[in-house]
């Protein structure tokens, strides 16, 4: 694909944008997209992370999240990165989530006898930075691997960003299922509560590798201490400093398997106060220590070389 200032592919690229799917994927080491509303659209990045600012906060993804953003959203990105970070967010077309979710509400019965009745309400999910999952990251990953190839057949993708959005529809109704199990007695805080938490989970993705606690956490929430607590445990199954270490876990994994910098400095990148806490978490989480780590991402490598 020509790069985006490239002039006769720009004109025919904005005579397009907004009204077909669109896939961005760019291998770069810098970003600046101002503000602009923008269709129903899913982010990841590879290789390092990129920010967008939303609602006037910044959130971050990277090789470890990926996060959805609504139709008729407004929001700026930037990447700043010393080694090259591979972009990707895929937009989808007006109407085609609407589609999916009429399909996936709707009996087989129902859909024969009204095949073109599509549901006005556009779909919203919850806008936050999430954790790659078995469900949404495999066809992702999928995707882009073809992009990365040059595949360029558009009936191709179309399928295939049906098969995501039928995914996306699964992780929502998994999304209000949990909204439910909130100790909450109306409706309408259980949603507020679960946008709270999100918030708190953006936050720890965003800020990882600072030195925040409990107290941040819950302030970027904007719940006392111990109602995020209380409410993070609800949702997620651990308490937020237990979510914090095992995303620092995470991406200290990713540096040790893909890069050759030193223990001590890998804790201190992804917040971890010195190399024993960091093995200390290592060892309870994944049953091995940093070296044994790279050790096997070594063996593995060796065997995978011609």
């Amino acid at each position: 694909m020509p790069p985006i200032g490239h002039e006769p592919f720009r004109r025919w690229f904005y005579q397009h944008w907004g009204r077909e799917n669109c896939i961005v994927w760019a291998r770069t080491r810098r970003v600046d997209m101002p503000p602009y509303e923008q269709r129903l659209s899913i982010k990841a990045a590879w290789g390092g992370a990129e920010d967008y600012f939303v609602d006037g906060r910044r959130v971050a993804v990277d090789d470890a999240t990926f996060m959805i953003l609504n139709d008729g959203r407004t929001y700026a990105s930037q990447l700043r990165s010393r080694t090259p970070v591979t972009s990707f967010a895929i937009f989808f077309r007006p109407g085609m989530a609407q589609d999916v979710a009429r399909c996936c509400a709707r009996t087989p019965e129902d859909l024969l006898e009204h095949p073109g009745d599509v549901i006005a309400d556009a779909v919203e999910f919850s806008e936050q930075v999430r954790a790659h999952d078995r469900l949404i990251s495999p066809v992702l990953r999928f995707i882009r691997r073809h992009v990365e190839n040059g595949l360029s057949d558009e009936n191709w993708y179309e399928e295939q960003l049906y098969f995501l959005l039928q995914r996306m529809q699964a992780l929502h109704r998994h999304d209000l299922a949990v909204a439910r199990l909130i100790p909450a007695s109306r409706a309408s805080t259980r949603r507020e509560l679960f946008r709270r938490v999100g918030l708190s989970a953006d936050f720890i993705h965003t800020h990882y590798a600072q030195p925040i606690g409990l107290a941040e956490i819950a302030a970027a929430a904007h719940l006392s201490a111990y109602h995020c607590l209380r409410i993070f445990k609800s949702v997620h199954g651990s308490t937020p400093v237990a979510y914090l270490n095992q995303r620092r876990v995470l991406a200290a994994e990713r540096l040790l398997r893909d890069t050759e910098v030193c223990v001590d400095e890998v804790a201190a990148r992804v917040g971890f106060e010195s190399r024993t806490t960091l093995y200390r978490h290592l060892k309870r989480m994944r049953g091995v220590a940093p070296s044994a780590l790279r050790a096997a991402a070594a063996q593995r490598e060796a065997l995978e070389a011609p």
